[in-house]
């Protein structure tokens, strides 16, 4: 499985960029989405996928997120994908259902 990276810089956080939580949240399928966002407790792993990435916040979004996304017109910009070995060790799921199988 791949995901999908979002960054966003703190100018687009204070302009509403982070809106698509909720609006993804809020779809019927939402158990099928899975967003994540490297854990706030670990800055050592946020400053490297800020450096990665660029922007100051980094989300990654599996495909349904990212096709939920576009249905719903959030005009998201991706800038990279990877594969979910090179996810975040630790993260936080910001949409979606904890994934019992995985440990985060």
């Amino acid at each position: 499985m791949s995901y999908h990276v979002a960054a966003f810089t703190m100018a687009q956080v204070g302009r509403g960029a982070l809106a698509f939580q909720r609006l993804l949240g809020a779809l019927p399928d939402a158990n099928q989405l899975r967003v994540y966002s490297v854990s706030p407790f670990d800055l050592d792993e946020r400053r490297r996928m800020k450096d990665r990435f660029g922007g100051d916040v980094v989300y990654f979004f599996n495909d349904a997120a990212r096709q939920a996304s576009e249905r719903l017109g959030l005009n998201l910009e991706f800038a990279a994908e990877i594969p979910d070995e090179e996810l975040p060790r630790r993260r936080t799921l910001v949409v979606g259902t904890p994934d019992t199988r995985t440990r985060l």
